[in-house]
């Protein structure tokens, strides 16, 4: 587990359809490596079942919640939880390619959150 505080990114992923929470966590907090991982984050006492993206060059920490309905969140901590890494990072060259990429990794992460 580890936690982070929500910080303003540079809203790609919202312009894109997936709105994530950029996380200010310490690089040496995270035992984990570069990738996209089935996770639960918990924000302001509930749970959801959420994407990770998280990049080491340059360092990033990206949350993407699933079924999330609320507001904006920056501000405020969030718990993450690693489950399951389902894919790696991957050089894309096109938002179309980026958008299926996506989507692939959204379904990946709901079959091994489901189980």
């Amino acid at each position: 587990m580890f936690r982070g505080k929500v910080i303003s990114g540079l809203g790609v992923g919202r312009t894109l359809g997936y709105p994530t929470a950029n996380l200010d966590t310490p690089q040496n907090e995270i035992p984990l490596g570069s990738g996209v991982y089935a996770v639960r984050a918990e924000l302001v006492g509930k749970t959801y079942a959420a994407a990770l993206v998280l990049s080491h060059e340059p360092w990033k920490v990206e949350v993407h919640l699933l079924e999330y309905d609320g507001t904006s969140c920056y501000g405020r901590v969030m718990d993450v939880f690693p489950v399951q890494k389902v894919s790696e990072l991957e050089r894309i060259e096109s938002e179309e390619e980026l958008k299926k990429k996506i989507m692939d990794d959204i379904e990946l992460v709901k079959r091994v959150l489901s189980r």
